[in-house]
């Protein structure tokens, strides 16, 4: 797996930066589907509302318990917060309110996902169980058991027929999103499922683990098959998410690091890594950039940039310079070389094939310690 041809440069953004108190550590956090907002649950009991741009925050809800899960309904108007009263919450995210508390569930509620249509939503928690709500009547529809141990991940099919579930019992479930039925166990980790994505159309899911691995399953077969095992990560692979287009996965883990994957060729394009451990990746609906929260309760905006398009301008540079061998040029070229690095961050600059052919232009202009010419 060493071999990947890592073409992409993922450019960081802090839009929050790391904590300076505890209290300000994110717990959890979710993006709504048109990309404009996104929610956090913070340490210190709130959950709030920031512009997905620049992180401005645009609304506050104050809760009396830790969040512990957290999800954005589809209709854009409510998120539901799952606390360690055992309860799921309802917020308007237009008064900060909360409308509604939906009780059931006897342990720690660890994990949410809305159906696509926004009318129902499925709680995973550490009692072992899912359970379905009618949002509409603030009711229990059913109750799903089958998980040995906590369920801390679930994910909602977005074609709306299906649940699947992963839990610290190292099994994957999948449930009839109708009856409750359990459609199957899928046992193909090996230690603790932390997250289950589906891809945008439904047709794949990927499952990360505490046992190193990501798995790509292809739901187009009743029950879900493994298609493809891939492996990288140093740490439990605790994050994960699907670009809108489907081409490419980020899965983020308790190393820092960050891959992206060519979900087609199932390659690492590339690469980052954090300050702490990443605890969450949304992608943005209509560009090609997402978010990660991490353990420092940092939030940073990567955007996916072809590399090549970023050294072409060097590179350009470079053989400019070689082609004309031309001394009397030589602060003509060094005001180019300026003038083009004020474009890129210094983040950019530092990262390994970018660091290259700068050093290279440096060279060639004698801008290198012990290298000046005259």
């Amino acid at each position: 797996m060493g071999n990947d041809e890592q073409d992409i440069f993922l450019k960081p953004t802090i839009l929050k930066p790391a904590a300076e108190h505890g209290s300000e550590i994110t717990r959890r956090f979710a993006m709504n589907r048109v990309g404009r907002m996104f929610a956090a649950a913070l340490q210190d009991r709130s959950i709030r509302l920031y512009a997905a741009d620049d992180c401005t925050e645009m609304q506050r809800m104050q809760d009396d318990f830790l969040s512990t899960s957290l999800a954005f309904s589809p209709r854009g108007d409510i998120v539901a917060s799952g606390t360690v009263e055992r309860m799921v919450k309802l917020w308007d995210i237009r008064s900060g309110e909360c409308i509604g508390a939906l009780e059931g569930h006897t342990y720690p509620v660890l994990s949410l996902s809305f159906s696509p249509d926004g009318s129902r939503l499925v709680s995973g928690s550490g009692d072992t169980s899912l359970i379905i709500w009618d949002i509409e009547n603030r009711s229990l529809v059913r109750q799903m058991k089958g998980h040995g141990f906590y369920v801390v991940t679930v994910d909602w099919d977005p074609r709306g027929n299906r649940i699947v579930s992963g839990s610290v019992d190292a099994n994957i479930c999948e449930w009839d999103a109708e009856t409750g039925k359990m459609l199957a166990r899928h046992n193909d980790h090996r230690t603790a499922v932390r997250e289950v994505r589906f891809s945008p159309d439904g047709l794949l899911l990927a499952s990360g683990s505490s046992d190193l691995t990501l798995l790509l399953w292809d739901t187009s077969y009743k029950p879900m098959k493994v298609a493809h095992t891939l492996q990288r990560h140093e740490s439990e692979v605790r994050a994960l998410g699907f670009s809108s287009d489907g081409r490419y996965l980020a899965s983020g883990s308790g190393d820092k690091a960050i891959y992206l994957w060519d979900v087609a060729t199932q390659t690492v394009r590339g690469e980052a890594s954090t300050m702490g451990e990443i605890d969450g990746i949304e992608w943005y609906p209509s560009r090609s950039a997402f978010l990660t929260a991490d353990g420092t309760g940092a939030i940073i905006r990567w955007d996916v940039r072809d590399m090549n398009a970023m050294l072409e301008p060097f590179q350009s540079l470079l053989r400019e310079i070689e082609t004309a061998n031309d001394p009397s040029r030589r602060n003509e070229f060094i005001q180019k070389y300026e003038t083009l690095c004020t474009q890129y961050d210094e983040g950019t600059l530092q990262s390994k094939r970018m660091f290259y052919v700068v050093w290279q232009c440096k060279r060639a202009l004698g801008l290198l310690k012990g290298t000046a010419r005259q």
